[in-house]
């Protein structure tokens, strides 16, 4: 894929589903956020899951 396709195929999600996500692939999800590089790897990483559907 070249820039300009990657910047073409590229979009916010506005909807989201209500059926929850399987822990394993929230556990895949959040170990890739973790490996994710940041500005000189030195900005601090968080994570909020949030499960409860009225805290959202």
């Amino acid at each position: 894929m070249d820039v300009a396709q990657a910047i073409r195929s590229r979009y916010s999600c506005r909807n989201y589903s209500s059926k929850p996500l399987e822990q394993d692939k929230l556990r895949a999800v959040l170990e890739a956020a973790r490996l994710a590089p940041s500005a000189k790897n030195l900005q601090d990483w968080r994570f909020v899951v949030v499960t409860d559907g009225q805290t959202k």
